[in-house]
Formats: structure tokens, C-alpha cells, sequence
């Protein structure tokens, strides 16, 4: 069910961070902690570390921070080296996705992904990316739903990453 309320998409890292956190948690309440998604580490401290104050953006709705993501145009958190096979590829990457827990199923990360589509042709690039955990089939779903192609499976430590891509037309 798509969101119909009054929404805006901002630049603001406290309310980003603020949404990042309140999943990571919903995260640990529901029995499924997630090694990237640990909320001790879901502050400024620790997440400057993975990318600049201006990439964090958040979706409002009512005011309320709802959805937010990390938005970058560099794999500085993700190499996609074994996709692209030392070719460049131009791209938008989204990272740390996330809905809080109480606007979860309102259609919020097409807000988000259609943003950053729009971002990304702003920029000149031409391709939307992002990694997911592949053991987690609904939120490969969630990606798949959103027009993103899986495009590579590859084992990282404890897990597998599942490379997706959107090409924008």
C-alpha cells in the first residue's frame, strides 16, 4: 500500500540516523540482528565513518522521520568489483534503507527509491544500486517489487550479499 499522505524527502542526518536506529532495534526485538544493522553503532560517531552528513536523507511524513537511506555516488561502502569486472560503472549507491517501525508497509522505500532516481539523473549517473542480505527473501522482494534486477550473489564472512541494480532510463 503506497503512503498517501503529505511526505517530503530532506537532507537531515539526526532524523536519518533516528529512523536507522529505530530498525536496527525492531531489528533485535524480532529476533533477526543484523551485522551492518547494529544499533549501538547507529549514530553520528560510527556512521560518519561509512559516509558524509550531506548523503543522509529521510523521508517526512507528517513532520515524523519515517524512512531514510545513506545516498552515495562512490562504492565507498560496498565493492561492486566482482560485478563489474574492472569496468566503471556510473551509479547511485543506497545504503542503510531503512522504514521505521511504525510506517513499515506503507510503500515508503519507493519513495525513497524514486528519489534517489531522480537524484541519481541529477547527477548524471545512470544506474541505481544497492546490496541486500540474500538470506532475507522479503526484503529481496521488497527490491525486486521496486523494478531492481539481481545481478550477483557473492559470500562475505558470515553471509551472502545480493548486488542489485536499476538502470534509469
Amino acid at each position: 500500500m503506497m503512503f498517501r499522505s503529505t511526505y517530503q524527502v530532506v537532507q537531515d542526518t539526526d532524523k536519518a540516523l533516528d529512523v536507522m536506529r529505530r530498525a536496527s532495534e525492531w531489528l533485535v526485538e524480532i529476533g533477526k540482528p543484523a551485522k551492518h544493522w547494529n544499533p549501538a553503532d547507529m549514530n553520528r560517531q560510527s556512521m560518519l565513518k561509512h559516509a558524509e552528513p550531506s548523503e543522509f536523507y529521510v523521508v517526512l511524513v507528517g513532520g515524523k522521520p519515517a524512512a531514510a537511506a545513506i545516498l552515495q555516488d562512490s562504492e565507498r561502502n560496498q565493492s561492486w568489483a566482482s560485478v563489474d569486472k574492472g569496468e566503471h560503472v556510473s551509479a547511485l549507491y543506497v545504503h542503510w534503507l531503512a522504514v521505521a517501525p511504525e510506517f513499515q508497509g506503507k510503500g515508503l522505500p519507493k519513495i525513497l527509491t524514486d528519489f534517489a532516481a531522480a537524484q541519481a539523473k541529477a547527477r548524471g549517473l545512470t544506474r541505481l544500486r544497492l546490496d541486500a542480505n540474500a538470506k532475507e527473501p522479503k526484503l529481496m522482494k521488497v527490491y525486486d517489487d521496486l523494478g531492481f534486477e539481481l545481478v550477483h550473489i557473492e559470500p562475505e564472512a558470515d553471509q551472502r550479499i545480493a548486488f542489485y541494480q536499476k538502470v534509469l532510463a
